[in-house]
């Protein structure tokens, strides 16, 4: 691996756990909200499969 791809797997690296943060305080918050769980739920789980498949993270529903 060359230097410039270990940097671009840590930016990556990076961005992913970015993400992952959000995501987790969006779900606290509409669970504090009293959301409907089966839309964070479902919006979690789309979120993960986006990030696992490298696409753009979905919309939030709220």
């Amino acid at each position: 691996m060359t230097e410039v791809e270990i940097y671009e797997a840590h930016a990556e690296l990076h961005n992913l756990r970015t993400d992952l943060a959000d995501l987790r305080h969006w779900a606290e918050n509409a669970l504090n909200d009293e959301h409907d769980r089966q839309y964070i739920a479902e919006h979690l789980s789309d979120a993960v499969a986006a990030l696992a498949t490298g696409n753009p993270l979905p919309k939030r529903p709220f």
